[in-house]
């Protein structure tokens, strides 16, 4: 079976272009499919999730699109761009002649309405509908695929009125090891560091937590727009001696059995990678009850603290109510390691076997 999948950067240091290399890795390695990645957006960047060499890849080189103080300005501009990524994308699919397209992304679910094609059509939400500033136009979208696969229950139901909507959660690789010292005084934090992480409210709350727990180091992992300002924050707090900005890690899951506790400050996911990655790694977590995904993975009380949404005083008493027994950590921390085998491959990537016999039959 001949697969794409429409990425609108591949050269990102993101969750979607992760999760789409390792599912077209394992489509193409182990079950024999004719797999391409398309990204859409020019970016001369190395792409930095290893692709087996079966599988092909077409940049289709779309510039960004222009941003301007003035609205209509930016507006056309990106009118402009769908209008160009659209014409390159349907050439580039009329030469792959693919069974089915995945079209990933804010850019992907613009796409697919205009993506003109005998194969099957199936949207991945990997940002949760309601988040996406550009919501409004997937009627189209739903209307027009085969199938929309979301990651979380609320996303679901965001898209109900869809046709064929499913629910496929991310997948993870099974790590090599666990925790095995839970006495260890550090705490990780992960992600892009950008507005949606939060780290802004974590920094802020790990001010009041370094007051009553001096001997403990925050290090938040990732890259992002907001470094320098998240430094910055970090240096006028005068918290250099309890929080580190770790940069980028090529293997985060060979660093979180290195902590005895996980920390996500996020305002909103499509599907918490990290959270799943760290609870595999028997790392229990404190989080924010963000939507969506944050409720389908953390059981308050069994692998971790839920807090309210914002609530920043609650979740430095949490991190606290964590930071002060180690007996705690450990209980938590065995029960997030059975909720995370929930989502080793093995478990979830059936799923997408079971999708792709669907569709093609329908």
């Amino acid at each position: 079976m001949k697969i794409v999948y429409i990425v609108e950067d591949f050269a990102e240091n993101g969750g979607v272009e992760r999760i789409v290399s390792l599912k077209a890795n394992e489509l193409s390695t182990k079950y024999g499919h004719d797999v391409t990645i398309v990204s859409v957006y020019k970016d001369e960047r190395p792409v930095l999730y290893s692709l087996d060499k079966s599988i092909g890849f077409v940049r289709l080189d779309v510039p960004f699109a222009t941003k301007s103080h003035r609205r209509i300005a930016t507006l056309a501009s990106r009118l402009a761009t769908l209008a160009r990524a659209a014409s390159r994308l349907n050439k580039a699919v009329k030469q792959l002649n693919p069974d089915i397209i995945f079209f990933t992304t804010t850019l992907g679910a613009l796409l697919l309405p205009f993506c003109r094609t005998k194969a099957k059509r199936v949207y991945e939400s990997h940002l949760a509908r309601p988040f996406n500033p550009y919501q409004q136009l997937f009627w189209l979208t739903k209307r027009s695929a085969d199938a929309v696969i979301c990651l979380t229950k609320g996303d679901m139901h965001a898209f109900g009125d869809g046709r064929n909507v499913q629910l496929i959660p991310n997948f993870i690789e099974q790590p090599k090891r666990s925790v095995a010292d839970y006495s260890r005084k550090k705490a990780i934090a992960v992600g892009r560091l950008e507005n949606q992480k939060g780290f802004d409210m974590l920094i802020d709350c790990w001010k009041r937590v370094s007051e009553q727990h001096p001997d403990w180091h925050l290090d938040i992992y990732g890259v992002g727009s907001l470094h320098d300002k998240l430094q910055e924050q970090i240096d006028q707090l005068c918290l250099n001696d309890y929080i580190t900005l770790c940069g980028r890690s090529n293997n985060i899951m060979d660093v979180y059995p290195e902590y005895s506790l996980h920390i996500m400050s996020s305002r909103y996911e499509g599907q918490p990678m990290t959270l799943i990655e760290a609870q595999a790694c028997g790392l229990p977590s404190v989080v924010f009850n963000f939507k969506f995904g944050a409720a389908d993975i953390v059981q308050n009380g069994v692998n971790g603290i839920i807090v309210e949404q914002g609530d920043r005083k609650a979740f430095s008493e949490a991190l606290c109510t964590m930071m002060s027994s180690e007996d705690m950590r450990k209980k938590y921390g065995q029960n997030a390691f059975e909720v995370g085998k929930q989502y080793f491959k093995n478990n979830v990537f059936s799923k997408w076997i079971e999708l792709l016999e669907f569709i093609s039959k329908a």
